[in-house]
């Protein structure tokens, strides 16, 4: 199914999602009447989202089947979120239906400017807002569709998901492999960040990935020991790494430091690095954003490229400091749902806070904790202190099929049985634990539920 042109009428069902919301944002800016639903219209937390949907002329409905009905679109937008018996879905059943990733590699191809498409288990986020700020910041006009919302894209009537200057340089696009869709896109540059543990086995990832960089026919930027996945790359390779190489072909850090500002480090191709953002993590995330710079071949000096990494502002829920409580305690909201990022975000609190620690985790679906189960093990013996605490939220349950099994308590139960200081609780139980523990900071995490980011606003309030 191909996109039709503007101005068609499209009906995003899901549009509270944070890529439909994306994708809907470039549609209007490409000149389609863009309307849809959500059957989180109302939840508490994402008003900022559709305040600005709305600002920019987007009608929404509930998923009741009237949205559909009234708009009469030429096409549908949907993610794999959406069951096939959806009501909006069943609404027009004669409807042509586009998946979100296919509709959004159509709408970007048009555009006809070199994309950089960024890939991987943990961080594409973060590094597809640097690397649109990083270009910014060069003086380069870019468009930009994030699975966050950034802080230097966000402004009046935009919530930060989405940026676009009249005549583009450059795309910059955050693609999913959680259900594959990364491959409906052909950029010019792809980013792979790193494979993790979070919807399918590293083996299968392996070979998605590898099929997404065989796609990139200019180059592609990878994680040093992943570069291997990249070797049916048309194109120039170029690595990063988080371990220092005397090899000046990979960019990684040395001399890191935690400061009360961020994270300072160095490189020998670029020289000091100073960033407002936090964890090693974040060091390993700007060597990634350094290595697209060198891809483009922009032609400007090293010092000139190292001082754009500092204009990034970060994206909401990845570490976020939602401020003090009255206790003096700071309350920190990540965005973290799998082991690889739960442990960088409680290394980066231990970096810049200590221990111990009081940290929550509210998984963002059953399927989504059976799978990380095992390694969610590993990951916590890791980076856990002995006398930090981490409580296990009730699984977020969006809708749609599930199980329903492993619940919060069996999972904390095993964690617990390795030596763990796990246990699991509701969201008001866990109100009075935290206000009853000595903590150095609070760390609040888990996606897709909006509310998190509230609640974690009211406990640095109290």
């Amino acid at each position: 199914m191909n996109l039709p042109l503007p101005p068609a009428k499209i009906f995003c069902i899901g549009i509270g999602g944070i890529g439909v919301s994306g994708l809907a944002q470039l549609l209007v800016h490409q000149g389609y009447s863009v309307a849809g639903s959500d059957r989180g219209l109302n939840d508490h937390g994402k008003e900022h989202l559709y305040d600005g949907l709305r600002a920019q002329g987007i009608r929404l409905y509930p998923q009741d089947g009237s949205g559909p009905k009234a708009e009469q679109p030429d096409a549908l937008v949907i993610s794999t979120a959406v069951e096939n018996d959806n009501v909006d879905l069943i609404a027009l059943p004669n409807c042509p239906v586009i998946h979100r990733a296919t509709a959004l590699a159509q709408a970007l191809d048009r555009i006809g400017v070199p994309q950089i498409a960024v890939a991987g288990s943990c961080g594409k986020t973060s590094v597809t807002g640097w690397i649109a700020a990083a270009l910014k910041a060069l003086g380069k006009r870019i468009v930009m569709v994030d699975g966050g919302y950034s802080l230097n894209a966000e402004r009046p009537g935009f919530p930060g998901n989405f940026f676009a200057d009249d005549k583009p340089e450059y795309i910059v696009v955050e693609v999913d492999e959680s259900d594959r869709s990364l491959s409906a896109f052909h950029p010019q540059f792809g980013v792979l960040l790193n494979v993790g543990n979070d919807h399918y086995g590293q083996d299968e990832l392996k070979v998605v990935f590898r099929n997404f960089l065989s796609q990139c026919n200019r180059g592609a930027v990878v994680l040093d020991e992943l570069k291997d996945i990249a070797n049916l790359c048309p194109g120039t390779v170029t690595c990063f790494s988080g371990k220092a190489f005397n090899d000046s072909d990979c960019i990684a850090p040395s001399n890191f430091e935690t400061t009360l500002d961020g994270i300072v480090f160095d490189t020998k191709e670029f020289g000091h690095i100073v960033t407002s953002q936090d964890g090693f993590h974040s060091a390993i995330n700007a060597c990634a954003v350094l290595a697209v710079l060198k891809q483009l071949n922009l032609g400007l000096p090293a010092e000139k490229i190292a001082a754009a990494i500092a204009s990034f502002k970060g994206i909401r829920q990845r570490f976020e400091i939602m401020g003090k409580n009255s206790d003096g305690i700071t309350v920190i909201n990540d965005f973290a749902h799998n082991p690889e990022k739960i442990a960088a975000a409680i290394s980066a609190a231990h970096n810049r806070f200590g221990s111990p620690l009081t940290a929550t985790f509210q998984p963002h679906g059953f399927s989504p904790l059976r799978f990380m189960r095992e390694e969610l093990v590993k990951s916590l013996a890791n980076c856990l202190a002995k006398d930090d605490l981490l409580i296990m939220l009730p699984v977020f349950y969006a809708g749609g099929s599930a199980k329903f099994t492993p619940t919060s308590d069996e999972v904390a139960a095993e964690l617990c049985d390795h030596g763990l200081n796990v246990m699991a609780a509701g969201r008001n139980q866990a109100t009075k634990i935290i206000a009853s523990r000595k903590s150095s900071c609070i760390l609040i995490m888990g996606a897709r539920d909006a509310s998190l980011r509230t609640w974690a606003a009211e406990l640095a309030a109290k």
